[in-house]
């Protein structure tokens, strides 16, 4: 089952060794070929989120893509203007982004509540799109 969020969170870029987290899918988008470098070996993958007050420690990245936004779009899908500062979506301004990167990862909130599979959308902004039970 998948259910569609569309909210923003605080996402934490770290290592994927160094925090552990798995990855199960080809190298991120933006890291070179050239496994020559350090940080090659180990690339920046979320590690950590926030979510509606619960912080989420990412165990595995199981995809990553980019995500086309319509250019003629004036309003998000909610209807929102998109230049509105609290919804994620195409603004007016020089720093509007026609390409996100969508972060597919296996994540919990702690031992106990078990894991879920989160699709994390990073534009100017982060958010949440959509949970995968």
């Amino acid at each position: 089952m998948s259910r569609s969020y569309h909210e923003p969170v605080e996402v934490r870029l770290g290592r994927a060794q160094e925090h552990g987290v798995r990855i199960e899918t080809a190298l991120p988008a933006g890291v070179a070929d050239d496994r020559e470098a350090p940080e090659d070996l180990d690339p920046q993958v979320p590690a950590v989120f926030l979510w509606r007050g619960r912080l989420h420690l990412v165990r595995a990245v199981l995809g990553q893509w980019s995500l086309r936004v319509a250019w003629w779009r004036t309003e998000d899908r909610d209807g929102h203007p998109a230049a509105d500062p609290e919804r994620p979506g195409l603004g007016d301004g020089p720093g509007e982004q026609l390409e996100r990167v969508v972060w597919r990862v296996e994540a919990g909130a702690g031992r106990s509540a078990g894991t879920g599979v989160y699709d994390l959308v990073q534009g100017e902004r982060w958010w949440l799109e959509r949970i995968a039970d």
